[in-house]
């Protein structure tokens, strides 16, 4: 499925174009709805920040979705409440104001109650999970990351080779 175009804030308050602004051929983007889910993000960013220096091709965001004019957390403008100075946000974080239960839909989400995470490769979903990351998932998706950057590899090589043997 195609990842659905939205707009957002990142924590500068710059406009951002997902998912054509998203760094990263291909790019994880963790999806909460609600702070008290930050404490389930935390894994998954940690794991993101490793898979980042491993893996060149691959970014990662942190996506909080609010309603369509709902108010965005303080920090979205510069300031910090007490509980968001508790759970600093990151770089990575893009604050979406939307009609929830259309994204919800578009993304086959069924509900609020957790987070989702969903690998965004060339603006298409390629693959996605719910909740907590778990050492399973962990290790799809590193290897997803490995067969990704070694066709990656095979391609540049082999064009190269197929060039160098035409001289």
């Amino acid at each position: 499925m195609k990842f659905p175009t939205t707009s957002g804030t990142d924590t500068h308050g710059r406009r951002v174009t997902l998912p054509d602004d998203l760094d990263g051929d291909q790019t994880l983007l963790v999806v909460s709805f609600h702070l008290r889910q930050r404490s389930l993000v935390a894994p998954w960013r940690e794991f993101a920040t490793e898979l980042r220096e491993e893996f060149d091709h691959f970014a990662y965001y942190e996506l909080v979705v609010g309603s369509n004019g709902g108010m965005l957390p303080p920090t979205s403008k510069g300031g910090l409440s007490p509980t968001n100075a508790r759970h600093r946000l990151h770089e990575d974080t893009i604050f979406l104001s939307v009609n929830k239960r259309a994204f919800r839909r578009r993304l086959g989400i069924l509900g609020e109650q957790t987070i989702y995470a969903f690998l965004v490769e060339d603006d298409y979903v390629v693959r996605q999970a719910a909740g907590v990351l778990t050492p399973d998932t962990a290790d799809a998706l590193e290897s997803l990351l490995r067969e990704y950057r070694d066709h990656q590899n095979r391609s540049s090589n082999g064009a190269r080779s197929a060039g160098e043997s035409s001289s």
